[in-house]
This record gives C-alpha cells, structure tokens and sequence, in this order.
C-alpha cells in the first residue's frame, strides 16, 4: 500500500497536471489529494466516456493528462478510447479500478460480470496496462515505462488499480459552493418554415468567417467537419471523426487549458442529444473562451436522415438550466453573424436551426486524423 503523494508527486513531474474522471471509493485518495493540491487541475467529468474527451483536449492543447474511473464506467469510456485516442492517437494514463476482480474481495453485484472481464476488454482495445504500483520503490519504474510507451506510441496507458492499492486520504479544501441564480441572456426567436431554413454550408460559412486567427474550430463528426473541410481547410479547425457526441468535452478540455483562445464547438442535434451532459460541466466550470454551437437540422443527416427528438427541444432552455450564462436561438443567418461577432466573456451555448441537407459531391477531408491533429497542436502552440 502507498500514499497517494507516493504516486502524484512523480506523476506531477512528469509533468502530468490536468486530472478528470468519475468517483469510486478505490480512487478516494487519488481525487482528494488532487484537489486539494494547486499542482493539479481536477475536472469532474459526468461519465466516464465524456472524461477521455475532455482529457484529451487537454493534451492537443499542450498537457498531460490523467483520466480515474471505475471499471463499471469502462463500457462508457470504449467509444472515445477506441474512435478519438486511438484514431488520433493521443496519449491518456488511465487509471481503472478493478472492482469484482476475480479471487478479491467480496464485491457488489453489479461487479459481478465486469471484474473478470476488465482486463480482457482492456486486452481487446489494444490498450496496454500493468497492476497499479503499490509499493514505494516500483513507482518510479511503473510511471516512467507508461510515460515512454505513450511518448513513443501516441496512445493511452492504463494502470489498474486493486483495493487497498492507496492508503486512505481525507479531503481537506473547503466546499467551494456555487449558486445557481445568476444573471442570464436568452433569446429564442424561430420564424423560417423547415424547407426556407439556411443550409448546415451556410451556417459554416459564418463561422469561418468569424473564426480568426487566435481561435479554433471543433467540428463533430459527420458531415460538417466534411463540409468545414471543403469549404476551407485550415490548420485551426479539428474534424471529429467517430466519438459522436465528444466535441464539446473535448472543446471544453482545449478552452480549459488554452483560456486566451476562443474555442468554437459546432455540435449537431444527434451527437448533442447522445452526450448532454457535459453541457453541465460547462456550465459548472464557466471557460469564457467557449462558443458552443449547435447546427440543428432535426435529423441524423449522414446515415440516412433519420429524425432525431430535437424538433421538441428548447436546447437554450436546457443551456440555461445547466448554467450558460448566455444563449441566443434562431434559424436567421443574419442574427447569427450578428451575434457571432459580440465580445463575450462567460460560456456561450447557440442554437441554430437549419434544414437537412449535405453540399453537392461532399467528399471526404484528403488529409488523415493523425495528421490534422498534429498540425492542429501546433496551430495550438503558437497561442
């Protein structure tokens, strides 16, 4: 057994400063002390899917990042892990409670399936681990062999850690409370019929128009980072591709660590409505430098056009509800470029309704992830 300052003190100067997961009374220790710690920045995440996304735009912006979760939460965590760190190849340590782990301790019964099965799923994502290093004198070793692989092989590393790995550790930082009456701007004003509303192209075009340099542009997957790739491919614009539903935590872990660059996430009804949650952390954590759009055609535009739920969805509403000091709603092009342009100073949420539709021959971006990740980390760097 160890301390957690045994393991966070090395890990700290290794340089790995940004923090994020979920709770288990395993990682009791490892949350508190990071906390209660300046060296660490600590981001609760609402899932454990949402936490690599978020940990991950923390590392294009320049970081190093450590994602804690529970074992339980591992099925929460593949799409990410599986569609944007390893597509992308982004280097995450993980740290992965072993709950229900076989001949252990006994367990409740929610365990019961994933504790034999952890390591295998672990094994089947290409995702190298070892036990968790609970003795003084294997921390050094166990970090450093993590720290060279993910430097060496741009992907994540996992550590997985058994009970009683941590000795107990109490958190010390007073409760930081958070009101949630606040001052708000909201307006909603939707006239245009379905078949009269601006195109996803046209609503794009205002973006990149506004989008200058200093900013960044996260597009989720699908057709708009394909249709933001045709109509200008630049080194400050990131397509998501998979991970449906991970631009905005991934938008939230760049705008986090990167707080004089304004951070543009355009978002899409489906992918939103998959992932809402982080919506909360937004609101919670309050990055000045974020601009969150949502491009709504009400529909999931390239498997098919199936509809979505959100034609009965006030989204501003909701943004307002999870804590957006600011929102604005509408399906008038003009407003949007409007808005657009307003200095603003707290978290912006946008809804912008347009009809369903792709440009003509829409192809898909010539240039690969890898590579636009990296020349996107070094449009970073230079802000």
């Amino acid at each position: 057994m160890i301390k957690a300052g045994d393991f966070l003190a090395p890990c700290s100067a290794l340089g790995y400063d940004f923090f994020t997961g979920t709770p288990c009374s395993y990682l009791k220790p490892f949350i508190n002390y990071v906390i209660d710690h300046e060296a660490f920045n600590f981001v609760g995440a609402t899932n454990e899917g949402d936490a690599i996304a978020m940990a991950s735009g923390a590392v294009l912006a320049g970081g190093k990042s450590v994602v804690m979760f529970q074992n339980s939460g591992l099925g929460n965590a593949v799409n990410p892990l599986t569609s944007l760190a390893h597509t992308l190849q982004i280097p995450l340590l993980l740290i992965i409670t072993l709950r229900g782990e076989p001949g252990g301790p006994p367990d409740e019964p929610q365990h019961q399936l994933m504790g034999p099965i952890t390591l295998s799923m672990l094994d089947v994502m290409r995702i190298k681990w070892e036990y968790f290093p609970n003795r003084p004198d294997e921390i050094d070793a166990a970090l450093n062999r993590a720290d060279s692989y993910m430097e060496a092989e741009g992907l994540p590393f996992a550590f997985v850690m058994r009970k009683n790995d941590v000795e107990p550790y109490e958190l010390k930082s007073p409760k930081n409370d958070r009101t949630f009456h606040f001052e708000c701007m909201r307006k909603e004003s939707f006239a245009v019929p379905y078949n009269q509303r601006s195109t996803r192209e046209d609503a794009l075009r205002v973006i990149q128009g506004i989008s200058d340099p200093g900013s960044a542009v996260i597009a989720t997957t699908g057709f708009t980072g394909r249709e933001l790739w045709a109509l200008d491919d630049r080194d400050n614009q990131l397509y998501m591709v998979g991970s449906m539903g991970c631009a905005l935590p991934l938008g939230l872990g760049i705008a986090i660590n990167k707080p004089g660059m304004r951070i543009y996430v355009v978002d899409g009804d489906g992918a939103l409505l998959m992932r809402t949650g982080t919506m909360a952390t937004v609101g919670a954590y309050q990055p000045g430098n974020l601009v969150h759009i949502l491009l709504d055609n009400e529909v999931h535009d390239s498997t098919g056009g199936q509809r979505t739920v959100s034609d009965g969805v006030s989204f501003s509403t909701v943004a307002t509800g999870f804590g957006y000091r600011r929102t604005f709603a509408t399906d008038n092009l003009d407003a949007l470029a409007d808005f657009l342009q307003t200095t603003f100073e707290e978290p912006v949420f946008i809804h912008f309704k347009t009809r369903k539709g792709a440009m003509t021959n829409l192809g898909r971006p010539s240039v690969t992830p890898v590579h636009v990740k990296e020349r996107f980390i070094r449009y970073l760097q230079n802000y």
